[in-house]
């Protein structure tokens, strides 16, 4: 009875993993290297300005804690935090704890 409750606890935790976010995140083909203890990945770079350097960087992120999300990852806030205006690149920045206990995604904008 005991190892029958442990054994669909594990299943319903590990099944909440895309749930948090963290699995179903944006990136071409929605496949990253995914942990169930620990994740921690840069993934999904879009390249928009191809041959220029960009000399910003900005970062906006969104933490989510069991079923509790809150945050701004949106590519605005980041030009916006970086001083960019004009986008060269784009990546996602994912980091996950125990799957769906605690998670990280950030928007990385790089330009000028």
């Amino acid at each position: 009875m005991r190892r029958g409750l442990l054994s669909g606890l594990c299943v319903f935790v590990l099944g909440l993993t895309a749930c948090a976010g963290v699995g179903g995140y944006t990136q071409p083909a929605g496949l990253f290297p995914a942990g169930v203890l620990y994740t921690e990945t840069v993934s999904g770079s879009q390249i928009l300005e191809n041959g220029v350097v960009p000399m910003k960087e900005g970062k906006s992120c969104g933490t989510y804690i069991i079923f509790i999300g809150t945050g701004d990852t949106t590519v605005a806030t980041a030009m916006k935090n970086g001083g960019i205006k004009k986008v060269v690149f784009i990546e996602q920045s994912i980091k996950s704890v125990l799957g769906p206990i605690y998670g990280e995604v950030c928007t990385i904008v790089r330009g000028n």
